[in-house]
């Protein structure tokens, strides 16, 4: 990690409720989220799933507040990117999802480049609870000013072939 700019990376592997998980049966083919005109993605979030359907695809902080389309936030303020996701291969009613995330400056200074999130799940989730990712991220300190924070994320299923990969970008 640089000197100047310190990130602090939080995963909060899922977000538990009741819901309705589709069994990917593999005969999904490529698909964009955005093509589906029921997805609801905000905050400029540039999405590609294959196998999985992304439902939604916004940015809220800790409180719930929703962040603005600008996706201008502060110091310390806990940005979390919500995933509303369906499509999950299911064994014996369990789910494996696992993800990676990597955060750069607009100069292409890498801060953050964590691998396999949700190893600690490696006997699964409930299929009911994996609607719901979110991968949070917080910038406690700033030492040098940047254009903006670009975080690229790959969320995908580790006994099925889905996939989503995207990016979005975050502004003081």
């Amino acid at each position: 990690m640089k000197n100047f700019i310190r990130i602090l990376f939080i995963l909060s592997g899922f977000i538990f409720s009741s819901c309705e998980v589709k069994v990917n049966t593999g005969n999904d083919k490529d698909s964009s989220a955005g093509s589906n005109s029921k997805s609801k993605i905000r905050n400029n979030i540039q999405l590609n799933a294959t196998g999985l359907k992304v439902e939604q695809a916004f940015l809220l902080l800790d409180d719930g507040t929703l962040v603005g389309d600008d996706n201008q936030v502060k110091v310390n303020d806990r940005v979390n990117l919500r995933l509303i996701i369906s499509g999950w291969k299911e064994e014996n009613g369990y789910v494996f999802p696992d993800a990676d995330e990597k955060i750069i400056t607009s100069e292409g200074d890498v801060l953050v480049d964590d691998k396999n999130l949700f190893a600690k799940y490696d006997s699964g989730i409930l299929s009911k609870d994996a609607e719901y990712i979110t991968l949070m991220a917080t910038i406690t300190e700033v030492n040098k000013l940047f254009d903006y924070f670009l975080v690229s994320f790959r969320v995908w299923d580790k006994k099925g072939n889905g996939e989503v990969t995207g990016s979005y970008k975050l502004h003081l």
